[in-house]
């Protein structure tokens, strides 16, 4: 006998439900482990932030139904969550990624969602085969793949099963929520800028991580030039030019249209108020949150103009370190928009 579908519904929801409220146990040798090490989508990341989640051991002996209360958790973001922890709980070194799902069979086309559709491929982090075999067919976001089946791309050149699989893994992560653009009011810009900047250096190769935190004097790290960076590592200037590039252009797509969206929300609101942005602004901005994030504000200010040429900035006081000038990857001779902090914009800005 067939059982109605509200039934099994309700049915679904109740066992979701019993298993969201067993506690979660972590494995002692994980309970240190930052965040920063599981891939997971932008939205839990913030939820867990706000919960005041920050290594694997902060989830011990809670619930995953006590994050339901949390602003933006949903039933999707539970469910990533209860996977994170189920993940953790077997001792898994990295969540689970998309990299199993399968392709489309018997010639079906990519299933792909209406409200994901807008996603523009250039926007997205994407490798440059893809970006490639996109132009080839005319696909400028991803909607347009929509229908098109494996077997029709693979007859592209340099389409191959890699490819195919970064196009799924690609419209998995978009489903999860990972590239959505949530409403985000101007106070709360800086902060949700900040936090997927530092998850995004996270993830960048050791080498790009390295050039990019010298470049702009992170982790208690001088503010070198390319040309001394080079020096360092015996490398061209030229070539550490383009390996910070690199870095820059992934930090910028990592999470598809969210960064610029909100580089753009950061550079309105100084253009508002009349005034660079600077380290000391930057603090006001994200207050209390201040010390979840480990790069000095100088740093960040930096990162900010080499993401955005178009904002202008200063670094107050300490006018002459750390200068990005024209050669900035990113920063054209005339882009470089960093100003002079005068005493009367400076005390305009603090009463801001």
């Amino acid at each position: 006998m067939a059982v109605p579908r509200g039934e099994c519904e309700n049915r679904r929801a109740a066992l979701a439900l019993r298993r969201y409220s067993q506690p979660i146990d972590i494995p002692a040798g994980l309970r240190d482990q930052s965040l920063d090490a599981w891939r997971m989508s932008v939205r839990l990341s913030g939820v867990l932030r706000r919960a005041g989640v920050r290594v694997l051991g902060d989830l011990q002996g809670r619930n995953v139904s006590d994050f339901a209360r949390e602003r933006n958790c949903g039933a999707k973001t539970l469910h990533e969550l209860d996977s994170l922890a189920r993940s953790a709980q077997s001792g898994a070194e990295k969540a689970p990624t998309p990299e199993s799902a399968p392709l489309p069979q018997n010639g079906a086309g990519f299933a792909i969602p209406e409200s994901i559709c807008q996603l523009r491929f250039h926007e997205l982090p994407i490798t440059g085969r893809l970006a490639n075999i996109a132009r080839s067919i005319g696909a400028r976001t991803l909607g347009d793949l929509k229908g098109r089946s494996p077997f029709e791309l693979l007859q592209y050149k340099n389409c191959g099963k890699r490819t195919l699989r970064e196009i799924q893994q690609l419209i998995e992560r978009a489903i999860s929520g990972e590239f959505d653009e949530p409403q985000i009011e101007d106070s709360a810009a800086a902060v949700e800028l900040l936090t997927l900047l530092e998850q995004g250096i996270a993830k960048l190769s050791p080498r790009e991580k390295q050039f990019l935190l010298l470049r702009i004097g992170g982790d208690d790290l001088p503010c070198l030039s390319f040309a001394e960076i080079g020096r360092r590592c015996a490398l061209t200037r030229a070539r550490v030019h383009q390996i910070v590039a690199k870095a820059l252009d992934t930090l910028r797509k990592n999470w598809g249209p969210r960064v610029p969206r909100l580089l753009e929300m950061i550079k309105r609101r100084c253009l508002s108020m009349g005034c660079p942005l600077t380290p000391a602004l930057l603090e006001k901005w994200i207050r209390e949150s201040s010390r979840d994030f480990r790069l000095p504000r100088k740093a960040q200010v930096r990162l900010i103009a080499a993401l955005d040429k178009n904002i202008v900035w200063s670094l107050e006081k300490d006018e002459g370190a750390g200068r990005i000038g024209p050669a900035d990857a990113g920063l054209s001779p005339t882009g470089n928009r960093r100003v002079s902090s005068t005493p009367a914009r400076a005390a305009h800005c603090s009463r801001i």
